[in-house]
């Protein structure tokens, strides 16, 4: 399974208040490859993905489960039948989600980045 990273860094980016270009410079690409990273076009390559971390201060497990607990990852989850791993991961959103503002988009993964970085 390859994972497009595209919309965590979109929504990591957004709360650094960083341009795409800045971005990009942080993960030492060019600006239209982040852009394509960013629209999903393009995979993150585990070096980029590691820079991400490092300026995060946050390890990569934690921005892959990150990843998983968008919105988008989520709602894709909630019609399909649910094995024990899925149940735990919309368990830990639903705990997420509570402690966070309902109408804060991508409410569980921010929160997970959020309570990692204060750790």
């Amino acid at each position: 399974m390859v994972f497009e990273f595209g919309a965590l860094l979109r929504v990591y980016r957004t709360h650094w208040g960083l341009t795409q270009k800045e971005m990009a410079e942080l993960l030492c690409i060019s600006q239209p490859v982040y852009s394509r990273i960013e629209a999903g076009k393009k995979p993150l390559s585990l070096r980029a993905l590691q820079r991400v971390a490092d300026r995060s201060g946050l390890s990569i497990q934690t921005l892959i489960f990150a990843h998983l607990l968008l919105d988008e990852h989520l709602e894709s989850l909630k019609g399909q039948r649910a094995d024990p791993a899925t149940k735990a991961l919309l368990q830990i959103a639903d705990a997420f989600r509570q402690r966070y503002p309902s109408q804060l988009r991508d409410a569980a993964a921010l929160g997970l980045l959020f309570e990692s970085a204060s750790d």
